[in-house]
């Protein structure tokens, strides 16, 4: 076996609304993959997603670089990115093409999923993804792979994935101010699912839910297809204004005291073995008690609000019974204590908080990221794996930007 792959490196960013995580990994010639340095910095510049100060966001992201170089001691020059927020649009469409030879030939293939994507979108939206769900051969229902079938009609059903052009943009310039090039932009809950769905919950169908920090990113997969995504407007970071707000602290205390001892269902109040807390304040050297049964009052109806808005978008798809294997947690957010158990009782459905996992012998997680919080950023590693033997060219009067929603569009047929 060649060795194309000795030494070579694979650098994932997450660049999230509450902290900027590089992951770096190195993959040798047998194609194992290994964790090599880890970066992660508290993320300032941006909002639900989206960068609101390209300079702030720089430094974070250059402070979050400069880790994982020291760790790994390897120079970064390029990455993987991430991208989320409430600019992300999705929705089903279909295309029919007649079939120009006796069977489905990879050209018709290629005809119908352009046929199923031309539809309008709005001016400031870029496609994104285009993933295939099934196909119809004369209309044979579900056929999953056309390839070679003989018929005279072809038709496709298509996930697509819109993001604004512009947010986009603004990833893209922060990394290049940062020194960083990116390769590609992933939907962040395609790269999570990557990390924590096994491939039976993909094939069963199962939804996953990565709740981040501006954002909380919905997606539904079967017969090993993603057939729904969805992002909502509500995280982590609400959960900690909601805090800050409702006990008159400052925004870093309100942080400590959910990660420290926030909860958002009744039953958890028995775990803490403190009924008040004090914290000291940022200013004038004062203190504050707090009890910690009234974080539970601030905090569930935050919880619930995610939770209604996700089984609202469950009742009006119909996507319960693509669901058998339940539904997965992910992400920052789903850590407050109470998440999981709220779900079980809304959904009464199978639910459990996924980590990044080993689904094959050639991966080694470290402890340190076997986390909800590493799910997306160890995901893009394993997009950017999955990637490595595809190489495209570009004429250079083509933008960056263009570039990467070419890449990206490009992906369809190595994935499904």
């Amino acid at each position: 076996m060649a060795n194309n792959f000795l030494n070579k490196t694979l650098v994932a960013i997450d660049i999230g609304t509450t902290k900027i995580c590089v992951l770096v990994a190195s993959l040798d010639y047998k194609g194992n993959l290994e964790i090599a340095g880890i970066g992660q910095v508290p993320s300032h510049g941006l909002k639900k997603g989206v960068v609101v100060n390209i300079n702030k966001t720089v430094k974070s992201i250059k402070k979050a670089v400069v880790q994982a170089e020291e760790m790994s001691g390897i120079k970064i020059e390029s990455a993987i990115i991430g991208i989320s927020g409430g600019h992300i649009k999705s929705f089903n469409s279909t295309g029919v093409v007649a079939i120009r030879g006796e069977e489905v030939s990879q050209a018709d293939i290629d005809r119908v999923i352009e046929s199923a994507k031309a539809v309008a979108i709005s001016k400031n939206q870029e496609v994104l993804h285009v993933l295939p769900q099934y196909f119809r051969v004369d209309g044979q229902e579900f056929v999953l792979d056309s390839l070679g079938m003989y018929g005279v009609r072809l038709e496709s059903q298509v996930h697509v994935i819109t993001g604004a052009i512009s947010s986009a943009q603004n990833i893209i310039k922060a990394c290049e101010l940062a020194g960083i090039k990116v390769q590609d932009l992933v939907l962040e809950q395609l790269a999570s699912a990557e990390a924590v769905l096994t491939p039976s919950e993909r094939e069963l169908g199962v939804g996953i839910l990565d709740i981040g920090g501006g954002t909380s990113d919905f997606a539904v997969y079967k017969d090993g297809k993603i057939i729904h995504t969805k992002v909502l407007p509500f995280a982590g970071n609400h959960f900690t204004n909601d805090l800050a707000i409702g006990l008159g602290i400052p925004i870093k205390k309100a942080e400590e005291l959910k990660r420290l001892y926030g909860f958002v269902n009744e039953e958890s109040y028995l775990d803490l073995d403190r009924d008040k807390v004090e914290i000291s304040l940022e200013y004038d050297g004062g203190t504050k008690n707090i009890e910690t049964y009234s974080l539970y009052e601030i905090l569930n109806p935050r919880a619930e609000e995610i939770y209604d808005l996700l089984f609202e978008e469950i009742a009006n798809f119909r996507l319960k019974s693509f669901m058998p294997s339940g539904l997965v947690l992910t992400g920052g957010g789903s850590l407050l204590a109470g998440m999981k158990e709220i779900a079980l009782k809304r959904f009464r459905t199978q639910v459990r908080v996924g980590i990044p996992q080993e689904f094959n012998d050639k991966t080694t997680i470290p402890d340190l990221i076997k986390s909800p919080i590493y799910s997306t950023g160890y995901g893009l590693l394993l997009y950017s794996l999955r990637k490595k033997d595809v190489e495209f060219e570009y004429g250079s009067d083509v933008s960056l930007v263009k570039n990467v929603f070419g890449r990206m569009k490009s992906w369809v047929w190595d994935f499904f």
